[in-house]
């Protein structure tokens, strides 16, 4: 009977903790540009994502580039908070997984940084109110500064 008890008081504090969960204006402003799945070409070939929001609140991408048909990395992030500050966490396959502070939130753009990465140092997501967003990407290759930016377009 009393493993029962623990069980029902468990998950009545699961329940609770995920109800308690206060909005988060800013997460929800970026869903509203977010959400969905996009494409638009890089380099030489294509990459598509497709974010959509958790369980958790928190903004969720799944990315996978593509030259010829043949997938050449796939990449995972997550926007959420950590305490006051908004962070975004990536993964790109067979890469070391990178996290980065938003220094500089407005309306309609959010800047990413970590100066202890060479490459790259910022991300930028820029908002517009058509179908699409821009992601500016800047770092150093080979002691050069390079920036790069993707467009995508709603699919």
């Amino acid at each position: 009977m009393s493993q029962f008890i623990w069980l029902i008081l468990i998950c009545a504090l699961i329940v609770y903790s995920c109800s308690d969960r206060q909005a988060d204006p800013v997460i929800d402003d970026m869903a509203g540009h977010l959400l969905g799945s996009w494409r638009t070409s890089a380099w030489t070939g294509t990459l598509d994502e497709t974010w959509i929001k958790g369980n958790d609140g928190w903004l969720h991408e799944t990315a996978y580039y593509y030259e010829d048909a043949d997938t050449s990395y796939r990449a995972h992030s997550r926007i959420q908070r950590v305490e006051n500050d908004l962070i975004l966490f990536s993964v790109i396959q067979n890469s070391t997984p990178k996290i980065f502070r938003a220094t500089t939130i407005h309306s309609d753009s959010v800047v990413f940084e970590n100066a202890d990465y060479r490459n790259p140092f910022r991300v930028v997501y820029y908002f517009s109110e058509g179908a699409g967003f821009q992601r500016t990407i800047t770092g150093f290759e080979n002691d050069s500064l390079v920036s790069t930016t993707f467009n995508f377009a709603k699919q």
